[in-house]
């Protein structure tokens, strides 16, 4: 569950990427929970939240995030509670057909083609530098190290994985797949298991 961080993000209109593990292969995404629970720097109380669906594509030296799904954008107020919205894919692939999918945010209100129609300061907690101790992949991972290890609300920014935000997607997959965990919260939904990445 996104509990209390020390800072909200100032930076409006930024996308950025979970890189604490990867849904299953077949999950739906289903909800994002977020905690926005005081008004930054900026002093913004409201602003603009999208999430995303991105897969990883390994390179030769590098792994390179695309934009696999867009979901439902949403106007998120400050509120003392975890919010939860909708992971509704409006645009893309709307079931990981692959263990190479990931989620990540927008604070911004974007059309079907990426384009941003409204861009906001952060609307959810965060810290300046990611969680330590044990990543959401068990006691053998770590949340820092290379890309791609696992790591506990660790994001991806412009300037280096080194913020941790208060969020957490949530998917199902259907009941003869088996679950992996790769997060903290489930939403259960009739006919399928939970799948977490978070």
């Amino acid at each position: 569950m996104p509990t209390h961080r020390s800072s909200v993000d100032a930076n409006g209109g930024q996308t950025y990427i979970y890189l604490g593990g990867f849904f299953p292969a077949g999950t739906y995404p289903r909800a994002f929970e977020y905690l926005f629970d005081f008004a930054g720097s900026n002093g913004n109380t409201t602003g603009y939240i999208r999430p995303l669906l991105f897969e990883r594509v390994p390179g030769e030296l590098y792994s390179s995030y695309v934009v696999a799904g867009i979901g439902e954008g949403f106007q998120a107020a400050m509120n003392p509670l975890p919010q939860t919205i909708p992971f509704d894919i409006v645009e893309g692939i709307k079931v990981t057909p692959s263990g190479e999918f990931t989620f990540g945010f927008v604070f911004a209100l974007v059309n079907a083609s990426g384009e941003q129609l409204a861009a906001s300061s952060g609307v959810m907690d965060m810290d300046l530098t990611p969680d330590s101790g044990t990543g959401v992949g068990g006691p053998k991972t770590t949340n820092f190290g290379e890309e791609g290890a696992p790591r506990d609300y660790h994001f991806l920014t412009c300037c280096g994985p080194v913020r941790a935000y208060s969020a957490q997607a949530i998917g199902a997959v259907p009941e003869e797949l088996s679950l992996a965990l790769v997060g903290r919260a489930i939403l259960p939904a009739a006919g399928f298991q939970p799948a977490r990445a978070a």
